[in-house]
């Protein structure tokens, strides 16, 4: 008999975990060589995420429960439950039913079929808003194309065999990004589609402010493109500064004042702040450095219950 490991992150979901368990018990029932196990990992909720998962962990044996000292955020509560689960193989997924539990059956097929990694691929991004759809998109097109992943439309909803699992918890790196991690271990993969449902309960708790943080901190985990926007600022610049000493030794040689003392004083600003920009970039960097030399664990369990 094999074992799905379910892997579920949450962060303040006491309104869905109650959903999410009947839903996939209802799977389970539909499994007839297989056994699920769910790892529920609470990320330092402030409700009582926690207190749902410990209620069914008491009634319910497949149940398992970690619980973070703080939010440590979700890619530390998504590699917590990877390491806590005994599955033969592990399905990522949210508390808030997006991702469709019925996706599981057709990525388990896939997966006794010898495939290693089964990719969630989303045929939509649901009802998001235009503004949140065209920062998602922009994110990806950009990691898609410094990493040559095509990773456009999808998420952390994926099963992955054992093995795949067992070389992405053996990384010893703390900025992790599940996602480009997952391709990057290579293994036979392949990917089915499924549409994104609403949120059973609750709200979301992503904000455009932690979007935009969660999208500089994965894509500076994963590759050093924004480094390079240093040295194009730097190509840019010395272009337009030979164009400009051109015209001005040109202009002197004709006998026509030098002037262009507006000019100077725009390209002094814009200069500047592209030295500050690439400053920050290179800030951001060392700070990741920084954090990983320091040795830190990725997170801190309070309390489980296996």
């Amino acid at each position: 008999m094999n074992v799905i490991s379910i892997i579920v992150p949450c962060y303040n979901e006491e309104e869905s975990i109650g959903y999410f368990y009947n839903a996939i018990r209802e799977i389970g029932e539909k499994l007839e060589d297989a056994e699920l196990e769910l790892v529920f990992v609470d990320d330092g909720s402030k409700d009582n995420t926690y207190e749902k998962m410990c209620e069914l962990h008491e009634k319910d044996n497949m149940v398992k429960c970690i619980s973070f000292s703080r939010n440590f955020g979700k890619e530390a509560a998504i590699f917590s439950g990877l390491r806590a689960g005994a599955g033969d193989c592990f399905v990522v997924m949210d508390a808030d039913l997006q991702h469709p539990p019925e996706t599981i059956l057709e990525m388990y097929a896939c997966w006794k079929q010898g495939f290693e990694v089964v990719e969630g691929v989303k045929k939509s991004r649901g009802k998001e808003s235009k503004l949140h759809k065209w920062f998602a998109g922009m994110f990806y097109d950009v990691i898609s194309s410094t990493t040559h992943m095509d990773m456009r439309n999808s998420s952390d909803f994926k099963l992955m065999d054992k093995k795949v699992v067992r070389e992405l918890c053996a990384l010893t790196e703390k900025n992790t990004f599940f996602r480009a991690l997952a391709y990057w271990v290579g293994f036979k993969s392949t990917s089915v589609s499924y549409e994104v449902c609403e949120r059973v309960a609750g709200k979301s708790k992503w904000s455009y402010w932690k979007l935009g943080k969660y999208a500089v901190k994965n894509l500076t985990s994963f590759t050093n493109a924004p480094l390079q926007i240093i040295t194009i600022l730097g190509i840019i610049f010395l272009i337009i500064g030979a164009a400009l000493g051109m015209d001005a030794i040109v202009s002197f040689i004709k006998g026509g004042a030098v002037g262009g003392y507006p000019t100077l004083v725009l390209l002094i600003v814009i200069s500047t702040g592209a030295i500050m920009i690439s400053l920050g970039i290179i800030g951001i960097y060392i700070a990741k450095i920084y954090d990983e030399i320091k040795n830190r664990p990725q997170y801190i369990i309070r309390d489980s219950k296996k």
